[in-house]
């Protein structure tokens, strides 16, 4: 009985998951700036993209880029110096300001 709900529960999961666009494993997209409009002019929602920065020495850039570009709902490769991932655009009225930020008690 418990494999029939796993089972189920498992197949709920993947046909009530949405994703407004297809996965795209047969391409990358490079981008060299962390920015989310120079990926979104590069790149299509659901490819693979790949960023490797200009510039060594600030290790915050690719965790950056990762926060604003990557669909993380899928696996993020990510190191000191680059990051691929599965792209997907970061909406401005996602982006959290200071002012929002939730205030303590």
């Amino acid at each position: 009985m418990k494999g029939k709900i796993s089972i189920i529960s498992f197949l709920f999961g993947l046909c009530c998951t949405s994703n407004s666009f297809a996965i795209d494993q047969t391409s990358v997209c490079e981008v060299y700036e962390w920015n989310k409009d120079v990926t979104a002019e590069y790149c299509v929602p659901g490819q693979k993209v790949i960023y490797m920065p200009k510039n060594w020495g600030n290790e915050q850039l690719p965790i950056i880029f990762a926060a604003v570009n990557c669909d993380h709902r899928y696996a993020i490769a990510l190191t000191n110096g680059a990051v691929s991932c599965i792209y997907t655009p970061l909406k401005p009225d996602e982006v959290a300001k200071p002012d929002d930020a939730p205030k303590k008690e």
